[in-house]
């Protein structure tokens, strides 16, 4: 019984650790195996990742990204000459990654070395190893090159979403990151992917979700015309209105885009210290003071993104349809900056946009 009991203390602080550090615990010796594959057993412990366990009260809190996060930590710990590449480096950077790109953990390997992926990590072949960032305590690949190599490999729409979340970090607009994409991608696998994606970038989406959906926009024809256009807000002269999107039609129409996404009823950073309910009754009056401005209005959600046709579906409703809008997009409204190469050398030193960029 004395054994027992001072393995279970041993167990429960292994796991209180690995909470304060905000990841994953695992067994130090066969005696601990045994006691996380009984706890297991009863449910009180999840086994995310091969080795690798947490209270189950603790992981049905998590969202999927943060879950990854806990991996990705545990690992660093227990490996840490490992670096982290593509969507898990992303994760840690802080960009906004789909959460059906997280069933696994990418790393980077030494080409000369035989070791093969697994269903939990996939082992990516690389020899730069000159370009290391450490956040948190993880060896991941830099930001520019987590960037790069996301692009080269995403799909469009969650492509489409770390490339807006890059531009919004660095404070530039998409003729930088195509010269990245350029310096760091050219000849690679992926290249061109890269490339259209970073052509149609744009750091004025304020969340993956609204450039997930520009990217369905986009593949169905439906490209808008600006993101996040200022309106004076008809109750009050003094304060601003911005929808997400903006579409023009030939017939003189202007019609609205809005996303209604969850996260900020329910995201904490988002609500700043604003009850669900407040946020609600706020997002309610803003929703007034859009249709006051007499345009039409069509609000969606990400399950409407993600269903395929339901957004072009909804948009018809208003005439917005391929053929009834005017020529061009949205990147004939952004704002440039005066001199982009000038960011170059506080973003990534020695990388320089492709020539007559």
């Amino acid at each position: 019984m004395k054994r027992k009991t001072q393995c279970d203390r041993r167990i429960c602080a292994l796991l209180n650790e690995a909470e304060e550090e905000s990841r994953c615990a695992w067994a130090q010796t066969p005696e601990d195996t045994q006691a996380f594959s009984r706890r297991k057993a009863d449910g009180s412990l999840v086994r995310p990742h091969r080795g690798l366990y947490v209270r189950s009260s603790v992981w049905s809190k998590l969202k999927p990204d943060e879950r990854a996060r806990w991996i990705i930590r545990a690992l660093a710990k227990l490996h840490p000459d490992w670096t982290f590449c593509l969507y898990s480096a992303a994760l840690m950077h802080g960009l906004p990654v789909s959460y059906r790109l997280l069933t696994c953990t990418h790393i980077c390997i030494d080409p000369s070395c035989s070791t093969k992926s697994s269903a939990d990590i996939i082992r990516h072949a690389d020899t730069r190893t000159d370009r290391v960032a450490v956040i948190d305590g993880v060896r991941v690949t830099s930001f520019a090159s987590t960037v790069i190599d996301c692009l080269r490999v995403a799909p469009f729409e969650d492509g489409m979403a770390i490339a807006d979340a890059a531009l919004r970090t660095w404070g530039v607009e998409h003729e930088l990151l195509e010269g990245m994409v350029y310096k760091l991608a050219y000849g690679r696998r992926g290249y061109l992917n890269a490339l259209r994606i970073a052509r149609l970038a744009d750091a004025r989406a304020e969340s993956g979700g609204e450039s997930i959906a520009r990217a369905i926009m986009i593949t169905a024809g439906i490209s808008p015309h600006d993101l996040q256009p200022t309106f004076s807000d008809p109750y009050d002269k003094g304060r601003t209105l911005r929808p997400d999107y903006l579409f023009k039609l030939k017939d003189g129409t202007t019609v609205l885009g809005e996303l209604d996404g969850k996260e900020k009823y329910t995201n904490e950073r988002m609500l700043k210290g604003k009850t669900t309910a407040d946020a609600l009754i706020e997002e309610r009056k803003r929703e007034a003071h859009l249709s006051a401005l007499g345009m039409p209005i069509v609000r969606f959600s990400m399950d409407d993104v993600w269903k395929p046709g339901k957004l072009a579906q909804l948009f018809a409703v208003v005439d917005v349809t391929p053929e009834a809008l005017v020529p061009g997009d949205y990147r004939d409204t952004a704002i440039k900056p005066l001199d982009y190469r000038s960011a170059l050398p506080s973003l990534n030193a020695g990388l320089d946009p492709k020539p007559g960029y």
